[in-house]
This record gives structure tokens, C-alpha cells and sequence, in this order.
């Protein structure tokens, strides 16, 4: 259920911890609904300088990615090593009369593999946050951060 925050310069990433309930016995269905009032293990991932894209794939068709044979799995974080997609920003950047091509040393290309969803970024690096609250209350909390300085 991950849900992004952008504000142009900033991205946070909201996530369901995959964390067994203690009173489930596994032969029960879970439901999880992002507008209860249920307090909720959730992750929170403030990614830096940052560009991304987000959704276009859910898992049953996630072996027709470019990368899946390359090592990348489902519901799982990825680092790319050797981004095509840093090198088409990298491409797009080149006409800029102050490019650099030192900025993009530190860039790294992330990939999240979720149920419904892919998020996918170019950042120097992250910092994540863990809660046990809710959706509401989380969304708060990276509207007060997203518009506080870096």
C-alpha cells in the first residue's frame, strides 16, 4: 500500500511493514485499510535530490521489466547498478550550460517492487522512519516535513 509525497524536491514514500499481526494465526484474512483509524507499522522513506515515476506495473506482470532478469524480485528493494535512465537524464542535462558531470557521481537509481505498484527513483540517498500509527496521521507528518527545509 505505499503511497509517494513529492513537492518537486523532496519525495517520501509511505509503506505497510510486512509485520505479522501477533493475534492472527495466518488462516485469516487481514484486511488493511488506508482510511481506518487502525494504527498501522508503516514506513517512512525521505529520499534526497530526487526525480521519479511511480506505478505503471503491478506483480503479475512485473517478469516483462527490462531488469527482471537481471536479479530484480518481487516486493523487494533494488539498487540499479548501471541506470539507462541516469543516462537519459544525464543526456537531457547535457545542453544545460553549467553542467557537471561530478553531480551525477552520487545519483543512485532505486526500484520498489510493491503488490500494485513500482516506485522507482534517482537520488543521492534515503533516511527511513518507522511508525505504528495511521495512514491520516503519517500523511500529516510528511506534509509538516515536506514543507520544512532540508
Amino acid at each position: 500500500m505505499p503511497q509517494v509525497f513529492s513537492n518537486g524536491s523532496r519525495i517520501f514514500l509511505v509503506y505497510l511493514i510486512n509485520e505479522p499481526e501477533p493475534n492472527q494465526d495466518g488462516a485469516s484474512i487481514y484486511m488493511v485499510d488506508h482510511v481506518s483509524e487502525t494504527n498501522y507499522p508503516l514506513a517512512l522513506v525521505e529520499f534526497s535530490e530526487h526525480t521519479f515515476r511511480f506505478g505503471m506495473a503491478n506483480d503479475e506482470v512485473f517478469s516483462g521489466l527490462p531488469l527482471s532478469n537481471k536479479g530484480l524480485e518481487s516486493y523487494k528493494a533494488h539498487t540499479i547498478e548501471n541506470s539507462t535512465w541516469i543516462e537519459e537524464i544525464k543526456a537531457i542535462h547535457k545542453v544545460h550550460p553549467y553542467y557537471s558531470a561530478d553531480r551525477w557521481k552520487a545519483q543512485k537509481h532505486f526500484s520498489l517492487l510493491f503488490h500494485d505498484q513500482i516506485l522507482e527513483v534517482i537520488a543521492t540517498g534515503y533516511h527511513v522512519d518507522l511508525f505504528k500509527t495511521t495512514f491520516g496521521q503519517l500523511a500529516i507528518e510528511v506534509a509538516n516535513r515536506m514543507n520544512k527545509r532540508a
